[in-house]
């Protein structure tokens, strides 16, 4: 026998414990104990059965115990009841993670009937042992004895057709049980999961949510969402594609990849997913924020040092020298927070190296009319959806994304649109913002068993209320389907939909 082998089993044993057993039929054991006491339980198989499974479950204390498959092992080592060696390592598996190990027992350590006369599994990470766990293996013989006949012993060996059916509906009858406790265990899960709100009943969806409200959300996670808002863009408008970017149909599932180096024309913007995108074929979006966009401008602009920041129309730096004189420039390209204007065939100076054009492009050139003073009960305005901003010349900046609110100074009028000062040269589209009125207002009382709640922002709010409420602002704006909200401030961020009180 091997010194090393014999070693092992040879180990003093402890106080005997019976492990429990999962109902998947894993068998636990602590390895915080494995150095008190020896674990004892039997497992027995049938004589010449191959395939078998011993399921072993490690933890430590109550926390499972992680193995590392690369580093760690898991070999049974025994004696039979013929005194001959068995060694079986255990294939490593992602479950290990989990202290989850199954050891597949071959025929060969079934060869021989007979309860094993020692049985021991070692647990090692690297070279370390880390436990050692004693147990009882019985090997039950694979034919019948023991039938009297009068006062004459009679034994027969089985049949091997005999054997062999006997052995099919055995493994049919455990294949059965197998999958009753999967399914009874998958069961007992999705029972847990509900009693932890996990998992929503329909009738509790129902009681937070209205059947349109669950009608959008499903749109969009199957992808099925809707082009809205479309307006249309500048004649001679197209995007670049800085870097490899998903186009999407106009319901908001994929269409393809477009490369980078690439231009497309495009005519129309649009939300989608709250976000704002433009069309470059009869029905493909991309997102603005993901590509360049180019306009035309017509403006003179000078450089402000012969090194400026120069760009092709997809955004890549294409620098170089160039003579401090006046560009005369067709075009203006925006893309994340550079502003640059085209001053040759495929070259865009950014405009922040120019002295012409600088703070986003203001060329002194007022084309925002009618500027007044914004009433001093106008609060503050919340951006319900990506907008992006002008400069007082009409130059597009940065996009202002969804859910911030600002204080507007003065409002005006560009292209027949509204739009509000919101920092010294940057002004946004009324229709992309509510406007928050402070004022003196009745008191509200709910009439909604689930009235609709929004922030600054028209973003919804969930949670259930009712009784009456102080009032002492009011808000209105144009959601993303086009609809007109008007509501109540009851809390600090929460207004209530006027539809939905009395």
């Amino acid at each position: 026998m091997d010194e090393n082998i014999k070693d092992i089993l040879d180990q003093d044993t402890w106080l005997p414990v019976t492990p429990d057993i999962t109902k998947d039929g894993y068998i636990k054991i602590d390895l915080n104990k494995v150095d008190l006491v020896t674990y004892s339980f039997n497992k027995r198989f049938r004589q010449g059965e191959n395939g078998p499974q011993l399921k072993l479950w490690f933890y430590d204390g109550n926390q499972p115990h992680q193995l590392d498959k690369d580093n760690s092992s898991v070999t049974l080592y025994g004696l039979d009841a013929g005194d001959k060696i068995k060694v079986i390592s255990a294939d490593q598996s992602d479950t290990w993670q989990t202290g989850r190990v199954v050891i597949a027992l071959s025929s060969q350590v079934m060869a021989t009937a007979g309860q094993y006369k020692r049985c021991v599994i070692e647990v090692k990470n690297k070279d370390q042992v880390i436990a050692t766990i004693n147990f009882n293996l019985d090997v039950l013989p694979n034919d019948f004895y023991n039938l009297n006949i009068g006062s004459d012993p009679f034994s027969s060996q089985v049949d091997e057709k005999v054997k062999n059916t006997i052995n099919y509906f055995n493994d049919i009858s455990k294949e059965a049980t197998d999958k009753y406790d999967g399914l009874k265990q998958a069961i007992d899960n999705i029972t847990d999961q509900i009693a932890k709100n996990n998992i929503v009943t329909k009738d509790q969806l129902l009681n937070y949510y209205t059947r349109d409200e669950i009608d959008a959300m499903l749109k969009k996670l199957n992808g099925d969402g809707e082009v809205t808002n479309k307006q249309s863009l500048p004649s001679g408008s197209f995007v670049g594609i800085p870097s490899t970017v998903t186009a999407y149909l106009g319901n908001g599932t994929v269409s393809r990849t477009l490369d980078s180096g690439e231009t497309f024309g495009t005519d129309t913007s649009a939300i989608l997913n709250n976000k704002t995108v433009y069309r470059v074929s009869t029905d493909e979006w991309v997102y603005s924020n993901e590509v360049t966009y180019v306009t035309p401008k017509i403006i003179t602009v000078t450089p402000s040092s012969t090194s400026p920041r120069l760009y092709n129309s997809c955004g890549k730096d294409v620098s170089r020298s160039l003579t401090v004189v006046p560009y005369p420039a067709d075009m203006v390209m925006t893309y994340g927070d550079i502003t640059a204007y085209r001053i040759s065939t495929n070259e865009y100076i950014d405009s922040r190296d120019t002295t012409t054009g600088n703070s986003g492009g203001n060329t002194g050139t007022t084309v925002i009319t009618g500027i007044n003073a914004t009433s001093s009960n106008l609060e503050k305005v919340g951006v319900i959806r990506d907008s992006k901003v002008i400069s007082k010349s009409g130059v597009s900046g940065r996009t202002i994304s969804a859910g911030q609110d600002f204080q507007a100074s003065h409002y005006g009028t560009y292209n027949g649109e509204d739009y509000y000062q919101i920092s010294t040269d940057e002004w946004i589209k009324a229709y992309d913002v509510t406007k928050v009125i402070k004022g003196n207002y009745n008191d509200v009382t709910i009439s909604a068993s689930n009235p609709r709640l929004y922030n600054d922002c028209l973003q919804n709010v969930s949670r259930s209320i009712s009784g009456t409420f102080h009032v002492d602002a009011s808000i209105s704006g144009i959601d993303n389907n086009g609809n007109t909200i008007d509501g109540l401030r009851i809390s600090t961020n929460e207004y209530v939909d006027q539809r939905d009180t009395v």
